[in-house]
């Protein structure tokens, strides 16, 4: 099976920055604001103090957008590989199902974890994020359990995103440490459900 979707999910975050960088920096900032996921914006909507359509709505959108081409590299070369990986063992839609539940628990952690920030989150990490806690559920052999195993993958991955946020994080770039977090466990729960093909269930 061709890893079709992937390929889509692939050419839509390559068509929006493009766009944007045509458009220009002041369109693109403006973009990013609103359309990425502001987590303050998202708390007053939820309080009934702003428009909860549009902070709904950034669940999902901040999804296809990056903060500058090397971010937008980093997750579409990810993409790629853990697409390539999984969809055809998954299928399509199983793989669109996990790559959109992966953002929106992203976004709900990030959200979660830093409520009143007015710093739009943006990109596709998240979603990649589970994928990837997808594929190491199901990629290793062990003699754990799933529960163990999963355990084990969450310490591992959550060690690793603290150590890279002390190491990347700085001036004009914040790395989306709960969020990461958020998809992969997101990812790990899901990988039996939407990815291990039937027949080895």
């Amino acid at each position: 099976m061709e890893p079709y979707l992937t390929r889509v999910m692939l050419l839509a975050n390559l068509g929006v920055a493009a766009a944007l960088f045509l458009a220009g920096p002041a369109i693109n900032q403006s973009v990013l604001l609103h359309y990425g996921l502001v987590p303050l914006r998202l708390t007053l909507a939820l309080d009934g103090n702003a428009a909860l359509l549009p902070a709904l709505a950034s669940l999902v959108t901040h999804l296809f957008l990056h903060g500058g081409w090397p971010h937008l590299a980093m997750n579409m070369i990810m993409l790629l590989a853990m697409g390539n990986l999984l969809e055809p063992i998954a299928g399509a839609r199983r793989l669109g199902l996990l790559y959109l539940a992966g953002g929106l628990a992203s976004a709900l952690a990030e959200w979660a974890i830093h409520p009143m920030s007015m710093v739009p989150t943006v990109g596709a990490s998240g979603a990649i994020s589970a994928l990837i806690g997808a594929q190491a559920m199901l990629g290793g052999q062990g003699p754990q359990g799933p529960l163990l195993r999963g355990l084990g993958l969450a310490a591992a991955w959550i060690a690793f995103q603290l150590l890279a946020g002390l190491v990347m994080n700085g001036p004009g770039f914040q790395l989306a440490i709960a969020g990461h977090i958020g998809g992969f466990l997101a990812g790990l729960l899901l990988a039996q459900t939407l990815i291990r093909p039937a027949a080895f269930r």
